[in-house]
């Protein structure tokens, strides 16, 4: 009885992994449904905090309220609760249209969409690993539909590729996990970062009763839901007056010369980014709206009133990226020392006790696990400098968001141009790199393109989610792989099982756009060898020291507001959508701290996590009734 009772209060039983293993197939489903087949699609995971995960958490916790009324001794406990989020949270890192619909766009396309015009079969096809696609011609049944995954034939085509990449996977996802180990006290307990996303799902399920009865909080969730609601009504009932609160375009409010060279300009009022900017330091928040507009007054100058041409704001954001990624080592190197003594010493001034991992043994996770991918690209095709290159790129800007994501917050993070292949072309060009690993590197744009539902920051959530709720963090390692390795195969499954029966060329999402743009992107750098792109690198450069220049500021000058993350989420491209969200919700913050005091921002907060969850509910609801009826419905986020 007391071995139960202690794996109840650890939250690693076998009734929350049962419940989280439905909620993984559920949740694999619904990811796909959503981001391939309604209209306009529900891109559920392009947030920080994915909406199917928190609609998932509320389900469960509203039976386990009536369990709580009817049979108690059933009911849950708050650290099963949330060992069953953590686990919809992982499969989210893999489903929908951030990685898996990407992964099968491109290793689908390049036989099918092969013609004597683009000349994809000389260029690349003899590169191509014959272990990373299915067999050429067999996906007729898949692209055309009318069929079903489930023949012997079907099943023949896809074990081998669904194997691979579950591996590959896997390792990743795992390399991330070994990292995340390594540098969590740091973070966590040395300088207390404040992880605004996971407040609203440890408030729900370690709030108790306490947060379903909180009067403030149903008065956010009655904004925010009221607002939703009749959103929803008047999609299908056009007569039915709502107020707009996903983004409207001021465009064609700047016409002439100079002011059409500002680009993208939106409106929004975003309920649940305004009740996440609560909980996001003010001096972050300040920065991000403060660099948009700067960016924007550059473009009107530089290109409306100079005519400068383009001005590679991608290119600064990856080097931006790149830059928050270094400091973020170098902010930990007294860190990193004393882990590296711990390697070798049981005397050194550091604990390791208490840690998901021994540092000994994430450290040799580590090295194993960058082994076998350096083997895996090597065998593929891939020269040792581009692998190394690739993955040290890759786990830099992962470090980065993983770092924004606990101090920062931010609602999304989703950025393009980052990718390690373009960066590595634009530094060495094609000539360099070669046809083989431009090849394979083409393979590996899934992993990267979009960076939006990145494991390695919902991998560190986890940790202080378990830290917060006296969860065994051990034992979690291994629940969060286990939802991801399987997360990754019923991913798999689910979008096999209905593209085989409406064709990847009648899906609404990118199956068919995203191999488009990987293999047009590699048929143009193989048909004109060039070497480095010196104005991207410039750009690059530029974004680097700016990032540099604004961290120094900040830790030599007290009275510096702006932040250099500020800078590096301006300059990437989902900020033009969230811009006004983020400066409403830093200007009701600034507001109550200046005039009310930290006190009534304490008691503010039950209001603002009611916005976040009363979004959240209402437009999944729609979404949900849309699955299940299969008609088109209300869509709150659809960039």
């Amino acid at each position: 009885m007391q071995n139960r009772a202690q794996r109840r209060s650890s939250g690693i039983t076998f009734r929350a992994i049962v419940i989280g293993f439905i909620l993984i197939i559920a949740n694999a489903h619904w990811l796909t449904y959503a981001s391939e087949r309604m209209s306009p699609p529900f891109y559920l995971t392009l947030e920080s905090l994915f909406f199917n995960a928190v609609m998932s958490l509320f389900i469960v916790l509203v039976c386990n309220l009536l369990a709580k009324q009817f049979v108690p001794r059933r009911a849950l406990s708050p650290q099963e609760l949330l060992v069953i989020y953590i686990m919809v949270v992982m499969v989210s890192t893999v489903g929908g249209h951030t990685l898996m619909c990407f992964l099968l766009a491109t290793i689908t396309h390049p036989f099918r969409f092969a013609t004597p015009e683009n000349e994809w079969a000389p260029l690349f096809w003899r590169y191509i690993p014959s272990w990373f696609t299915p067999a050429q011609g067999s996906l007729n049944d898949y692209f055309d539909g009318e069929s079903t995954l489930y023949t012997m034939k079907h099943f023949r085509i896809w074990l081998v590729p669904v194997v691979v990449w579950t591996t590959f996977i896997g390792v990743v996802w795992y390399v991330l996990l070994c990292i995340n180990v390594i540098i969590r006290a740091q973070w966590t307990e040395k300088e207390m970062l404040v992880y605004p996303i996971i407040q609203l799902p440890v408030r729900m399920t370690l709030g108790g009763t306490s947060f379903f009865k909180n009067r403030l909080m149903w008065s956010g969730f009655a904004v925010a839901g009221v607002l939703e609601l009749l959103a929803g009504l008047n999609y299908l009932f056009p007569k039915i007056p709502a107020l707009r609160l996903n983004y409207y375009s001021i465009r064609h409010l700047f016409t002439g010369r100079p002011w059409d060279s500002i680009g993208w300009m939106a409106l929004s009022a975003f309920p649940f980014i305004i009740g996440i900017l609560f909980f996001v330091p003010l001096d972050l928040s300040l920065s991000a709206w403060v660099f948009f507009f700067a960016l924007k007054a550059e473009r009107i100058i530089r290109i409306g009133m100079l005519g400068a041409g383009d001005l590679h704001f991608d290119e600064r954001a990856a080097g931006g990226w790149l830059a928050v990624g270094v400091l973020a080592v170098w902010g930990a190197r007294r860190h990193l020392y004393q882990v590296w003594q711990r390697l070798w010493s049981r005397d050194a001034p550091i604990d390791d006790t208490d840690e998901p991992m021994r540092y000994r043994t994430a450290t040799i996770g580590l090295v194993f696990g960058l082994g076998f991918l350096i083997l895996f690209s090597y065998k593929a095709g891939m020269s040792l400098w581009v692998i190394c290159g690739f993955l040290a790129v890759y786990l830099v800007i992962s470090l980065a968001l993983t770092r924004v994501r606990a101090e920062f917050g931010p609602p999304a993070h989703g950025m393009m141009g980052s990718d390690p292949g373009r960066f590595l072309f634009t530094m060495f060009g094609s000539r360099r790199i070669g046809t083989p690993s431009l090849t394979v590197l083409s393979f590996y744009y899934w992993l990267n393109r979009l960076y939006a539902a990145h494991p390695m920051p919902s991998q560190l959530e986890a940790f202080k989610i378990a830290e917060m709720a006296k969860i065994s963090n051990k034992r979690l390692v291994w629940v969060m792989m286990f939802a991801t390795v399987v997360g990754t195969l019923v991913c798999f499954w689910s979008y096999l099982h209905i593209v085989y029966r409406v064709g990847a060329s009648a899906t609404l999402g990118s199956l068919i756009g995203v191999g488009r743009e990987v293999f047009t992107r590699l048929e143009i750098r193989l048909s004109n060898f060039t070497g480095p792109n010196y104005p991207e690198l410039r750009a690059g450069g530029i974004g680097i020291a700016i990032t540099y220049i604004l961290s120094f500021l900040r830790h030599r000058l007290l009275w510096w507001p702006l932040h250099p993350i500020g800078y590096v989420m301006a300059t990437s491209g989902i900020i033009k959508e969230l811009w006004c969200s983020i400066f409403l919700g830093w200007l009701i913050k600034a507001v109550i701290m200046r005039f009310f005091g930290a006190r009534a921002h304490r008691r503010a907060a039950p209001f603002f996590l009611g916005l976040i969850l009363g979004d959240y509910v209402v437009s999944c609801s729609w979404t949900l009734i849309g699955t299940v009826f299969q008609f088109p419905t209300y869509v709150l986020w659809s960039p």
